[in-house]
């Protein structure tokens, strides 16, 4: 409480003084030209100045002004007006509509009304400016800058999952999963990551690579927050992100930041350069983006012994909780000593954050033709490399080390090169009164998986250090036309939208070298048997392990030739949607769209959706809508094998395919789609000059969530014989399948509020959200013969990951305060509690023990000042968590025999951060 009193403070500090200078105000009405309709959400600017305002819903304003000559009205979808103030105080605007607007330049995600705006739209929409942040906050990536100001919005750094997933920070909405958001660019469908995230949130599912898109090439993003299935298609469950690329020409941008923790560690670059140029006389232009950033690694968050480890390091003691009797603790740091190292050596790099680089190339177009077409084109290619190291491999560990190529052990590391590459080519345009828009995108996303500082085990001497554990990829390709058309006499306005896409995709895993996959020390077992007439013959019964030696390369073994797959699937759709303004305060929406899939056959999806005026300042919307989640090829056909620690001791656990002959004969049945149910209602309001409001409660019910089932051990004799064989060939411990296992309900309650305050010298930008929601499980689908492993199939790690290991409570409040050459930001975020489940057993594999902890909630504070030395150049320095704000320890119980370290779950926060940023524009 004392860190939100003190951010208090000093907001009172930055707005308590009082200029005394002239001013005046000025009200007036904006209305469309074409119908005399309000226009609420249109800009109202003095030129040349930072005063301004925004119409209300009715379309009338109110601005102070002291100075300036002019005022700029500006609208999407509208042409900018400009008029002299010239001492009236009471202005009639009509705006007229833009000549490019039948080829819907903006839009708001949602709604295909080319003149929706985020207040006056049926359902809740975010539209966040990107370019304030860039230049004043400290958060540098799209998933980054999205956590710290959408209250809905939850990603954590990728290294609180496990191997490949640690290269990525998946995107989550309102506590549902990563593969249950929809994420556009300039409003068309991108393409996902092909990596299965494992260990992490969300658990088995596959996400979108936010990442890959630089930041500097973004002018705003805007989120859904409602379900959209029946508007975009599958995944829209929690809603939508879209992220819309900028336009701009003749301003050459250039942003650049670095930052670094407290104990020199997790160093963070990122350089952003963007420049557009226009082509013709018709508005045409190319934006072009480039963009390079680098990730240090990050030492244990927390206090400086974060992390050491304090168990048996050299003697055969070195797989049990503590020392044996005859290796002593005594006998570790004699040893320790002469080899001229000490515990720390044994650390944990990566807790927080991986090494990584990240070269990005992104560009914008768009090119009008005759009769008022456009051919536009976007897309990018990245090329990012991320470095994830394990837990440190002992020399102690017999089964695991060779102690002649590894004396000391070793820290094996996954390199992640990740190549993403997306092509978007279109045209549109006027066909008679409707607006058409025919396109394909194209998107392919490249994981490719290397293993050094490593070893096969079991290959002994042989074994090589350096693994080319294989790689996987998903490409998508959509091809969509698109017709909408606006009649303005229908009652008060109907916009009618439908159309068509055709969508292949595809999934493919090429198999690694054979010393990253296989187990070198097993022998075939032969049985003497006899024939009807008696004579002896030998039989093959099997394979064995000789020395119980790990297969494959550590931290991850390679995929098998037999886990090769190269997939593909298609997906026909077709939707119509619809508004109408049956009178000036009542809007109604719908969306209806039918899909087929070439692997699940037909899914039919609804939306339904209306909002209501009762007076100037207040409207009330709802809606409720039908949706449903295609499962990726990669959760059907996805197969590897990784290592995990459990209370101490390493763990192979293999993710079998949902295809394979185990699943079957374990009784789990392949994926079919999840369906969903949701519902909303809320209100808006518009209570004053440059004040927002907007609250929103939610209802969600997903049936039939795709998930990763617990883990089946090898040591349970019930299992059927094709399991048993899966343990053999691939030398895993565990188990676990794809299936779909539980059924949820989320609810909950979000707002959000933005207030401008003007002056007499500067303004202040106020924008505060908060999320309260609650995930709980509401059944769990257990296969028929397996009801004895009802905790298996969903495990209590499994369901703590879908509801509670979110910080169900999330708000957020920031300040941006503008002052002559100054700009000063403060920002605080408050994550909830959450409850983490941790195996400590699998002893007994129908029950297996987990420890629960609950981390307390916390608060983030971010503060930063900027200085223009010129009025294009800003420079930037601040602290990201100023009150050095950690989080719970690991409870010792389960934190093994490291210290404990700090849980980053809530935020991924790694403590105290500073940063400077320098932004130009020339």
């Amino acid at each position: 409480m004392k860190k939100i009193v003190l951010l208090l403070m000093f907001f009172a500090l930055i707005v308590g003084h009082n200029a005394y200078a002239q001013k005046r105000t000025v009200t007036g009405v904006v209305t469309s030209a074409d119908d005399k309709a309000p226009l609420p959400g249109v800009s109202v600017t003095v030129k040349g100045l930072n005063e301004g305002a925004v119409t209300k819903a009715d379309g009338s304003f109110s601005i102070v002004i002291r100075n300036g000559k002019y005022l700029v009205f500006s609208f999407v979808g509208f042409e900018s007006q400009e008029v002299e103030i010239d001492g009236i105080k009471q202005f009639q605007i009509s705006l007229k509509p833009s000549k490019n607007n039948a080829l819907n330049e903006v839009q708001i995600v949602g709604s295909r009304n080319a003149n929706r705006t985020k207040l006056n739209s049926p359902v809740a929409v975010d539209v966040i400016d990107v370019k304030p942040l860039l230049e004043s906050a400290p958060q540098v990536s799209v998933t980054q800058i999205l956590q710290y100001i959408s209250p809905s919005f939850h990603s954590v750094n990728g290294s609180n999952a496990g191997d490949a997933g640690s290269a990525l920070s998946l995107a989550q909405l309102r506590g549902l999963g990563p593969d249950q958001v929809l994420v556009l660019v300039n409003g068309k469908r991108r393409h996902k990551s092909s990596n299965v995230n494992y260990g992490g949130l969300g658990n088995g599912s596959t996400g979108y690579d936010l990442n890959a898109i630089p930041t500097g090439a973004i002018d705003r993003i805007e989120i859904l927050r409602d379900g959209a299935a029946a508007q975009y298609g599958s995944d829209a469950i929690a809603g939508v992100i879209n992220i819309v690329l900028k336009k701009k020409t003749d301003d050459f941008a250039v942003n650049t930041s670095g930052s670094v923790r407290r104990r020199g560690d997790g160093a963070v670059t990122r350089s952003s350069a963007n420049y557009g140029v226009g082509i013709g006389n018709n508005g045409g232009y190319v934006n072009v983006t480039t963009e390079y950033a680098t990730q240090a690694i990050s030492l244990p968050a927390g206090r400086k012994d974060a992390g050491l480890y304090n168990g048996p390091i050299y003697g055969g003691g070195a797989n049990t909780r503590g020392y044996d009797a005859i290796y002593t603790k005594d006998i570790d740091d004699a040893i320790l000593a002469s080899r001229g190292i000490d515990r720390h050596f044994f650390d944990q790099r990566a807790s927080g954050s991986n090494a990584g680089q990240d070269a990005l190339l992104f560009f914008n177009a768009g090119l009008p033709l005759k009769n008022s077409t456009e051919l536009y084109a976007f897309g990018g290619i990245s090329s990012r490399n991320s470095q994830f190291t394990a837990t440190y491999r002992l020399p102690g560990w017999t089964s695991r080390n060779n102690n002649f190529i590894y004396p000391d052990g070793f820290l094996p590391a996954m390199e992640n090169n990740i190549v993403d590459e997306s092509i978007a080519v279109g045209i549109r345009g006027k066909v008679g009164d409707w607006n058409v828009d025919f396109s394909n995108v194209y998107g392919k996303n490249i994981f490719g998986n290397r293993v050094d500082n490593s070893l096969n085990a079991s290959l002994g001497l042989k074994s090589p250090t350096s693994f080319d554990a294989g790689s996987y990829n998903a490409s998508q390709n959509t091809t969509a036309l698109d017709f909408t058309r606006y009649f303005d006499k229908v009652l008060k306005g109907l916009n009618v939208a439908f159309g068509a896409q055709h969508r292949v995709e595809g999934f493919q895993i090429i198999a690694g070298e054979e010393a990253s996959y296989s187990k070198a020390d097993q022998r075939t077992i032969v049985d003497i048997d006899t024939t009807a007439g008696g004579i002896p013959y030998l039989s093959n019964a099997g394979v064995t392990s000789l020395n119980g030696l790990s297969a494959g390369s550590q931290i991850h073994l390679g995929f098998r030739p037999e886990n090769a797959v190269n997939v593909s699937r298609s997906v026909t759709a077709g939707y119509a949607d619809v508004e109408l303004n049956v009178t000036k305060q009542w809007l109604v929406s719908g969306a209806g769209r039918a899909e087929y899939f070439s692997d699940f056959g037909n899914v039919f999806t609804w939306k339904a959706a209306t909002r209501y005026s009762f007076a100037r300042w207040l409207s009330i919307r709802g809606s409720a809508n039908t949706g449903f989640r295609a499962p990726d090829l990669a959760q059907s056909y996805y197969t590897s094998v990784s290592t995990t620690f459990q209370q101490g001791r390493g763990v192979d656990i293999l993710t079998a395919s949902n295809q394979s002959a185990a699943a079957r004969a374990l009784g789990i049945p392949k994926l079919s789609p999840e369906k969903s149910k949701g519902y909303t209602l809320g209100l808006t309001s518009a209570p004053g000059s440059n004040v927002e409001l907007t609250v929103d409660a939610y209802l969600i019910n997903i049936d039939n969530r795709v998930g990763n089932t617990g883990n089946f051990t090898a040591t349970d004799t019930n299992l059927p014989t094709d399991v048993k064989n899966l343990f053999q060939q691939t030398g895993a411990a565990q188990a676990n399948f794809f299936y779909n296992e539980f059924s949820t309900r989320t609810k909950g309650i979000e707002f959000t509020g933005s207030y401008k305050l003007l002056l007499d010298r500067g303004n202040i930008n106020f924008l505060f959200g908060g999320n309260f929601e609650k995930n709980e499980v509401t059944k769990v689908n257990t296969p028929k013969g397996l009801e004895k492993y009802k905790n298996v199939i969903l495990s209590p790690g499994e369901r703590a990951r879908v509801t509670t290991n979110i910080p169900a409570q999330k708000v957020n409040l920031q300040g941006i305060y503008s002052l002559d050459k100054f700009t000063f930001l403060a920002r605080t975020v408050y994550f909830g509690k959450v409850t983490t489940a941790t195996l400590l057993s699998a002893s007994d594999p129908l029950n297996p023990v987990y420890f629960y902890q609950n981390l307390k909630p916390i608060w983030v504070t971010d503060l930063s000042v900027g200085y223009k030395f010129t009025s294009r150049i800003q420079g930037t320095a601040g602290v990201n968590n100023v009150f050095n704000v950690l989080g719970d320890y690991t409870d010792p119980s389960i934190a093994g025999l490291r210290n404990p370290t700090v849980v980053g779950i809530q935020n991924g926060s790694a403590g105290i951060q500073p940063f400077i940023k320098l932004s130009a524009h020339l």
